[in-house]
């Protein structure tokens, strides 16, 4: 066959698993309108009163939740407040997660989703950008290492309870904590786990579906002494592998603290990442060089993982290059520091782009 013929079929069946990966971008974590684990404690006159009470604070944090994750700080002081018939318009409905009632008090755990329209359509009433913050659940995998080694997968511990107790709701990556069942256990050791075996942490998240898995990972004695925490984060979507650097913490009792700062990086990188701005857009063609297979690959997987790249059109690939046509939400500059952000250099050479792995 001709090697122009088989670099063709190459080509073909590269050009489906991009047009899935960018498909896959667009809704890695829901839509963006919902509101998760909102808690709520009211009283009222009777446990009828209390719930419905319950009901409209959940609405009104979750409301609250959303804009600080959708609008910049300086523009947040321009939104007007909503009473109770404006703010019932804008929920699209409520999944009570948890629930207990008792004469007079309502304590529960809701999930709010609204009207993307009408929250777009206050936000814009008052002048306020909107920034949407795609979620990124992440899976993770806490792991305690002593002198004997690695414990097992579903040991209870202080650092699991740590994670437990941390709360992701409203968060850019909630969170969702390994169960350690046998399930787990069959397709990945705890030993696995720690040096970040990437087939068994592919097997372990057929279950899980986590576009991140996050082993954390504490080194020392459980009674007493000094500790160390650290480990891996993984990406799914792109291969990307990433060391969390280890840090000391003085006891057990400050481990809740520990696994809030990593949860933050977390969050903090992925905001870098997956937050929009969709009250514009715009394309741009680009030339992606080729020197060797594994460069379009790269770069067809980071793009595939951008909630910024709308979608991606392949207009030529050849043996050293590929022409593409990106939409995006935002501006070239913002499209610059978030391509940076996933590992990907946007550089401006005479009046071409060109765009390339880092």
């Amino acid at each position: 066959m001709p090697i122009g013929r088989v670099f063709s079929t190459i080509a073909a069946a590269l050009l489906a698993v991009l047009a899935a990966n960018v498909a896959l971008a667009q809704s890695p974590g829901g839509t963006g309108y919902d509101v998760t684990g909102v808690e709520v404690d009211v009283s009222g006159a009777d446990a009828v009163q209390a719930r419905q009470q319950g009901i409209r604070e959940a609405r009104r944090k979750a409301l609250g939740l959303l804009v600080n994750r959708m609008v910049s700080a300086e523009d947040r002081g321009r939104l007007p407040q909503v009473d109770d018939a404006q703010l019932e318009n804008m929920v699209r409905g409520v999944e009570f997660v948890r629930e207990r009632s008792a004469p007079g008090r309502y304590i529960g755990t809701l999930n709010v989703v609204f009207a993307p329209d009408a929250v777009k359509s206050y936000l814009s009433g008052a002048g306020a950008k909107v920034v949407e913050t795609v979620p990124r659940p992440a899976l993770v995998i806490p792991l305690w290492k002593g002198a004997a080694g690695v414990e097992p997968l579903n040991d209870r511990n202080a650092w699991r309870e740590a994670w437990q107790q941390l709360d992701t709701a409203g968060s850019a990556v909630p969170v969702t904590l390994l169960r350690g069942d046998p399930t787990d256990q069959g397709a990945l050791t705890a030993e696995q786990a720690y040096v970040g075996d990437v087939s068994a942490l592919a097997r372990l998240n057929e279950r899980y579906r986590a576009p991140t898995i996050i082993v954390a990972t504490v080194e020392g004695d459980k009674e007493s002494g000094a500790l160390t925490v650290g480990g891996l984060r993984y990406d799914t979507q792109t291969g990307a592998r990433s060391e969390i650097p280890r840090v000391p913490v003085a006891a057990a009792a400050d481990l809740p603290g520990a696994a809030k700062a990593i949860h933050a990086k977390a969050d903090q990188d992925w905001r870098g990442i997956g937050t929009v701005r969709r009250d514009s857009q715009d394309s741009l063609d680009v030339v992606v060089p080729i020197r060797a297979l594994g460069d379009w690959v790269q770069v067809r997987q980071r793009l595939g993982a951008i909630p910024a790249v709308k979608g991606v059109t392949v207009k030529t690939l050849e043996t050293d290059r590929a022409e593409l046509r990106l939409d995006f939400f935002g501006s070239s500059d913002e499209l610059q520091r978030t391509l940076a952000q996933a590992g990907l250099i946007l550089s401006r050479d005479a009046d071409k782009w060109q765009l390339q792995a880092r």
